[in-house]
């Protein structure tokens, strides 16, 4: 393969640095279907920090042999270190890329730009060849200009007064929402909340909000108190013995919790608390807004397992450590600030996943995956293995769980059992659904023979329930609202799936898998991966229901893939990651 990369232009303005990359690359196996996506990440190091953020590229084309991309994109300078950028250390950039399987670090290509212009001020640099080293200057970087200054003024008075006649309206506002609670007059569709009371503040904010150029909402107050709270429990000291597990995906200790928790309640000088919901910030009482900041203050490690936007509202204190409990195995579909400039990507000025201390992840190939996705430092992602893995290596477990399964289900002893558990379309848990269409349970039965069943097991935010014919209620069941999915692993011959995460726990142990991709282009444009998918991943890929039966009858999996997708995806394989995840937390209370 044959790659030239340019930089067309490089423009700084006061903070914000855009950026025109093209390119092309010449490899045989490339034509119109070939559906890897160029990917060049800039690599940004400090000295204390390093920093990947994935370079925006929006024009891809395969013409005979050959691939053309481009791009261009705007990032913010100050805004790209985030626990060092009130030093304004000296930085150097450089290229990653990447293309099918090719992947290289510090690529040697020219970085002087055919176009250049910046004024010297904030950030003066210097081209060295495939490096670019900054300079920024603090004083001219955190100084505010007079003309903002003015603006900021200016805007404040507006808003001011704006504010003061919108409390003067609000009484009437208040009245009008409770005549409109009474159905005297009729209350506005928008406004649909089952409880009252908080359907009565959503109207009362709404016209408050009507006067004032600044929104105002439920999450906005309760925002708000949430830092005041924050403000005030700092006031008591840190608990040094004090660890936190915070979830707002579930109502009970399970998952990576349970067997961290395990291992960590048997030592009695340990005070462990624990914060389990599944509320919006807007969603919380005010209880539950006073436990959770209290936890955060008083805390010495806080232990999360999913995106938990109320943790980076605040600024935890130094001697507080916070872990990331990744609950997905290995780096499959994108996210978090990989995903620059797509639906529900973290644009580069949030703080989100930037206050982790830790990230645990499964093997050292994760590392670049999840510190370009969460905007931290590969130092902090610790490839110690994921704790709810252990029980794969467990025979005890595994037996129970067969038990279980089959005491439950005597009439699939004894079967083939092919386990359907595709993922969710859509990009968020509301407008979730899988297009059941595409799979007709019916004319898959009746092209298998009698030996094979199936368990149905859909995403937890897939509502829609799969049909299953009456001619074969006795091959199908549906568990997708009640069964631990890894215990179904331990039943399963052959699992059918798509871009499921469910495939590094399937490579653990070695089932055959077939990946049934109808809309594989559209899923990659939209979503993407972190690797290329027809590459690498670890079974037989099928893009209509005909081929996905022929794969079965025929038991072509392509399994000689499986041994070597475990290996990249998981250092450890010894059913001691819930150990190594302990050692870590225990390092922390140090």
């Amino acid at each position: 393969m044959e790659y030239k990369i340019q930089l067309k232009s490089f423009i700084i303005k006061k903070n914000d640095l855009t950026m025109t990359i093209m390119g092309e690359i010449s490899d045989n196996m490339i034509n119109s279907h070939f559906l890897s996506r160029p990917k060049i990440v800039l690599y940004f190091n400090n000295g204390k920090e390093d920093r990947r953020i994935p370079f925006v590229l929006s024009n891809i084309t395969y013409v005979k042999g050959k691939c053309f991309f481009s791009g261009k994109y705007t990032y913010g300078l100050e805004k790209i270190f985030w626990n060092t950028k009130k030093e304004c250390m000296p930085f150097k950039m450089w290229l990653n890329f990447s293309f099918a399987d090719y992947y290289e670090e510090n690529i040697d290509v020219d970085l002087v730009p055919e176009y250049y212009e910046s004024d010297e001020i904030r950030f003066p640099c210097r081209f060295l060849g495939n490096t670019i080293e900054f300079y920024p200057v603090k004083k001219r970087i955190f100084a505010s200009d007079i003309s903002r200054f003015l603006l900021g003024i200016i805007n404040f008075i507006i808003v001011a007064i704006q504010y003061c006649f919108a409390i003067v309206m609000l009484p009437l506002f208040i009245i009008d929402g409770l005549i409109r609670l009474t159905l005297v007059k009729t209350m506005p569709s928008r406004f649909n909340d089952p409880n009252p009371v908080k359907k009565f503040f959503a109207f009362v904010f709404s016209r408050f909000s009507q006067v004032t150029t600044k929104k105002v909402s439920l999450w906005t107050v309760k925002k708000f108190i949430f830092k005041v709270l924050y403000k005030i429990h700092r006031l008591s000291k840190v608990q040094k013995n004090k660890i936190t597990f915070i979830s707002l995906r579930r109502n009970e200790i399970s998952g990576n919790f349970a067997f961290v928790y395990n291992k960590l309640k048997t030592d009695n000088n340990l005070k462990i608390n624990f914060i389990l919901n599944e509320h919006t910030i807007s969603e919380m009482s005010f209880g539950e807004i006073n436990n959770f900041t209290k936890a955060c203050a008083t805390s010495k490690v806080i232990i999360l397992d999913e995106f938990t936007p109320q943790i980076h509202y605040i600024d935890l204190r130094p001697e507080t450590k916070l872990i990331q409990l990744w609950h997905a195995c290995g780096a499959f579909k994108t996210f978090g600030f990989t995903r620059l400039s797509k639906p529900k990507g973290s644009p580069q000025n949030t703080r989100n996943h930037r206050s982790y201390d830790y990230v645990t992840v499964s093997s050292s190939y994760c590392k670049k995956c999840h510190s370009e996705g969460f905007g931290i430092s590969t130092k902090s992602v610790v490839p110690t293995g994921i704790p709810r893995t252990d029980v794969f290596f467990d025979d005890k477990y595994k037996e129970n769980a067969r038990k279980k399964f089959y005491d439950a289900y005597p009439e699939f002893i004894g079967k083939k059992i092919i386990l359907f558990a595709p993922t969710f379309r859509g990009m968020v848990k509301e407008t979730a659904f899988y297009p059941t269409e595409m799979f007709d349970l019916e004319e898959v039965c009746s092209k298998l023979s009698d030996e094979y069943v199936f368990i149905i097991k859909h995403h937890p935010f897939v509502n829609d329930v799969q049909p299953i014919p009456d001619e074969y209620k006795d091959r199908i069941i549906d568990l997708s609202a009640d069964t631990e999915i890894n215990d179904l692993l331990f039943v399963t011959d052959v699992i059918i799936t798509d871009y499921s995460s469910l495939v590094f726990e399937a490579s653990l142990l070695n089932i055959p898998m077939v990946f049934y991709v109808f809309d594989l282009e559209k899923y990659v444009n939209e979503r993407d991966f972190y690797f290329d998918f027809k590459l690498y991943i670890p079974g037989k890929i099928v893009y209509t229901q005909e081929q996905l039966i022929e794969s079965i009858n025929n038991e072509d999996f392509c399994t000689e893939k499986i041994k070597p997708f475990a290996e990249m995806f998981f250092d450890y394989r010894d059913g001691k990651s819930t150990q190594r995840v302990v050692n870590l937390i225990y390092d922390c209370l140090k």
